[in-house]
């Protein structure tokens, strides 16, 4: 048995101190212990307790065990507990979908009674609560707050569009009469860094991490001490609570349902001990204010009750200090907006992202999806401008489905414990349906014979072995080269690249413009298979933090039995086919050089067993650099992975959109189609690290793994399919490579617009029908982190008058007429949206 005691700043009404007793014991039954007459329970393992008293303290357990402490007290720090009480949306981890939805149903109707009797509550996630009209009262009050995130979503599987359109909601609830000013993610442990500059655009002031530390050691690595600013990359400012823990973490407090963890939804006593756990961390890190907000309160899609307002009532009637005050999470910050903080300036990275991979496939489908949607809202836009109808609620529907696909719910707590289960199949079939319905409803809606560009510059590009060049939204009919067997059948080559083989590997690839080799061996499978219960499973191994996880054991698989099948080509083209073998898995590979473009297209096939053992599967791409610059295109912007990461965030992989740039004797640019997860330098292999910097240009394809313990898939099996294409030499920025890995979309419509901008070196992210009337709006992304000049130039557009809008498509400042070309200033880093008025 272990007691440690610790003073407090409690002060009671009756003007007595408090000392807070943890205990550990190590028996596996209760044990009653007595202080000054009063009996209390010491519960196995961990138990903390509030006791009063003068200095003096004795405890006696039954056992006959007896701790004497003298406590010397000092001065009271006082403090105003922001308790912003919240149920967390989780949807289908501890039931199937529609179970869980039903649950939310009663508690909506719950939240509405308690603020009828003015209990103040929050709503997690704006999509948590039907029919949200019925509590526009409630929130014009201040009674119920409501938060700006549709669901809590995994960030960096957002595109550049995508990480804005989560938003949209909140302009629509603002023009019913809701005040929507917070911001809050809950459960995933972090966020990609372009969420202050969005937040900004979309007029929300301030935003809430609510981490949880199970494979998310954002707290356990970095020294977070909130309130802070997180300065976006565009240099806004967000004033941000992360409540996962202050200077490291709060054992037992896990960010999104602190008052639970408090003991707020058990009994007076429990709420003295919980809250005086609480401060103690705080106390003795040294939390400088006096306001401090205890965030969320029910569990995974628990049942709500009014049970926390009563305790707090008791709290605040028995003790002066601290102050517990029941609260919207906007009361908090406007009580705290106007101190001096410290700011944060950097990427949080992904740490739950790396799930997504334990559904390689459908993770794909969502990918592709979220292209044809930026496709299709392009095309329906330039018919709308010749008078045809949009269709905004089918676009709207796709949008909604890949959100929700986005959402961080996998399925339940017993995903990888019980796998067969019903319930688990069930639950797996409606998550998995919103990445194939997105995909399905837009393809249906876009499917045509042509391959097209829908980006406003010049796309050249390979679509079954032929080769596109086009110009700005424009198409051509889809076409279909046959490949001829070539006599070669170990080396390739072109004007731009030669590619060695050797044993049935590639061995060698020369940039010939350069003259370098910019890799030696390439596109090479690997498979770990091990490390059920480790560090590669878990960072954490309890509730209360304690005691260490061990190191992975694992078996690394390579490729084996490789030999080359052949090579074929064409006039624009020459393919170079590969075969080999792994644990469990068979692999085809494709490689093919376009003969007039600098590239290499690389295509995988895997067809590999279903197996419940822990695995990780790889495809390396060793670059020949020594300590690159990398780049890495996260939703909303690129970072330099070495030196735009906080302290804290996750390096152990990182989760792209489609680009990652090296830069170093010579530069490459990867383009990803279908998995977005990579590590730099090495595999991974449970060795959690904040902050890399890289030696080398050896990159991974992170393409599948099941390292979680819960929620995410238990394995995967089955045929999947991953495409790169690499080019090389000089890239100078971000924005030439993504111009030069931008690709005709086949399979689609014709388009024929005459959107022009001038340099072509921003993103567009969207070209859409305005949703708040008739109009059309642009919206452009800067990622090289320089202002820019840019000319826009449309005759379709002519006549129209332009605006500069916020995220959200809400008119700014009126820039005039349009005549046909505009000149406007966009900002390093930033988005900026344009809209066209009729």
């Amino acid at each position: 048995m272990i007691v440690n005691v610790f003073p407090t700043s409690f002060l009671s009404k009756k003007g007595e101190r408090a000392a807070l007793v943890i205990v550990k014991s190590e028996y596996n039954y209760p044990l009653y212990f007595e202080v000054n007459g009063e009996e209390y329970i010491a519960t196995p393992g961990f138990s903390r307790h509030l006791i009063t008293t003068n200095g003096d303290l004795i405890l006696t357990f039954e056992n006959g065990e007896k701790f004497e402490f003298n406590i010397k007290f000092g001065n009271i720090k006082y403090f105003n507990i922001y308790v912003a009480p919240t149920f967390h949306t989780d949807i289908g981890y501890t039931d199937i979908q529609y179970n869980v939805e039903k649950i939310y149903k009663e508690n909506f109707e719950k939240i509405i009674n308690m603020a009828k009797n003015n209990i103040k509550f929050n709503i997690e996630v704006l999509w948590q609560v039907p029919e949200i009209d019925k509590i526009k009262e409630f929130n014009e009050k201040g009674i119920v707050g409501v938060q700006a995130f549709p669901l809590n979503i995994l960030t960096g599987l957002c595109s550049h569009e995508e990480i804005i359109r989560l938003f949209y909601p909140v302009r629509d609830l603002r023009n019913k009469g809701f005040n929507i000013s917070v911001a809050a993610l809950n459960d995933v442990p972090s966020a990609v860094w372009s969420i202050p500059t969005v937040l900004k655009g979309c007029g929300i002031d301030y935003f809430i991490l609510a981490s949880n530390p199970d494979r998310g050691p954002l707290h356990q690595l970095g020294d977070f001490a909130s309130p802070l600013y997180w300065v976006g990359p565009d240099g806004s400012r967000t004033l941000s609570w992360f409540s996962g823990g202050y200077k490291g973490l709060i054992p037992s407090f896990h960010g999104y349902h602190q008052g639970y963890s408090a003991g707020l939804l058990n009994d007076l006593r429990s709420a003295e001990a919980g809250i005086a756990h609480f401060l103690h961390y705080l106390e003795t890190r040294g939390y400088p204010y006096e306001d401090v907000l205890l965030y969320g309160m029910f569990i995974d899609n628990a049942r709500v009750t009014d049970k926390f307002a009563k305790i707090i009532d008791e709290f605040n009637k028995k003790w002066e200090n601290p102050r517990l005050i029941l609260s919207t999470t906007d009361e908090f910050f406007e009580k705290i907006k106007k101190g001096n903080y410290p700011e944060i300036f950097g990427d949080l990275g992904t740490y739950w992202e790396d799930g997504a991979a334990s559904t390689a496939r459908e993770l794909a489908i969502s990918r592709r999806a979220k292209r044809l949607l930026f496709f299709a809202e392009e095309y329906f836009t330039l018919n709308y401008l010749r008078g045809s109808e949009y269709p905004v609620n089918d676009l709207n529907e796709v949008w909604k489905n890949i959100i929700y696909f986005d959402e961080h719910t996998w399925g339940d707590w017993a995903s990888v414990s019980d796998p067969f289960s019903i319930r688990q199949k069930e639950e797996w079939r409606i998550k998995s349906s919103y990445a194939i319905s997105a995909y399905n409803k837009v393809s249906e809606m876009v499917y045509g014979n042509y391959v097209s560009n829908p980006y406003p510059f010049h796309v050249r590009g390979i679509i079954n072995y032929t080769y596109y060049e086009l110009k700005p939204m424009s198409s051509r009919p889809l076409a279909f080269k046959d490949l001829e067997r070539g006599s070669k059948e170990d080396v390739i080559e072109t004007d731009f690249y030669l590619v060695k083989t050797k044993y049935g590997k590639i061995e060698s690839v020369i940039d010939k413009d350069i003259g370098k080799e910019i890799a030696n061996g390439f596109d090479n499978y690997i498979m770990l298979i091990g490390g059920k219960g480790t560090k590669l499973e878990r960072t954490i191994l309890n509730f209360y933090y304690e005691g260490e996880v061990t190191d992975p054991v694992f078996t690394v698989y390579n490729e084996y039995g490789s030999e080359v099948k052949g090579v074929w080509e064409n006039d624009d083209v020459i393919v170079l086919r590969l075969e080999s073998k792994s644990y469990l898995s068979r692999i085809e590979k494709e490689i093919v050089l376009p003969k007039r473009l600098k590239q290499i297209i690389v295509r995988n096939i895997v067809e590999k067993a279903e197996i419940y053992d822990k695995e990780g599967v790889y495809f390396e791409f060793p670059f020949n650099l020594k300590n690159p610059t990398i780049y890495a295109e996260i939703p909303g912007v690129f970072i330099d992975i070495a030196r735009e990461q906080v302290r804290g965030a996750c390096s152990n992989w990182f989760t792209i959109n489609n680009i990652l740039l090296f830069k170093g004797d010579f530069d490459v640019a990867l383009y990803s189609e279908d998995s977005p997860l990579f590590t730099i330098d090495d595999v991974f292999k449970g060795d959690w690290k904040s902050i890399i910097t890289p030696r080398t240009g050896r990159v991974y394809a992170y393409v599948m793994n099941n390292y979680w313990h819960t929620n995410y898939k238990a394995s995967q099996g089955g045929r999947f399919e991953f495409e790169y294409v690499i080019t090389s030499g000089k890239i100078s920025s971000p924005s030439e490579a993504y111009r030069l890995l931008s690709r005709p979309i086949p399979n689609v419509r014709d388009i024929d617009g005459d959107l022009i901008i001038e340099p072509p070196d921003v993103i567009l992210t969207a070209f859409k029908k305005w949703d708040l009337g008739n109009g059309v709006i642009i919206r452009l992304l800067e990622p090289d982190n320089v202002e820019k000049n840019v000319t826009i130039k449309s005759n379709s557009l002519k006549g129209y008058d332009v605006y500069l809008a916020n995220l959200l498509e809400e008119p700014k400042e009126h820039l005039g007429r349009f005549d046909g070309e505009i000149k406007i200033r966009v900002n390093k880093r930033g988005y900026t949206t344009l809209l066209f008025k009729e």
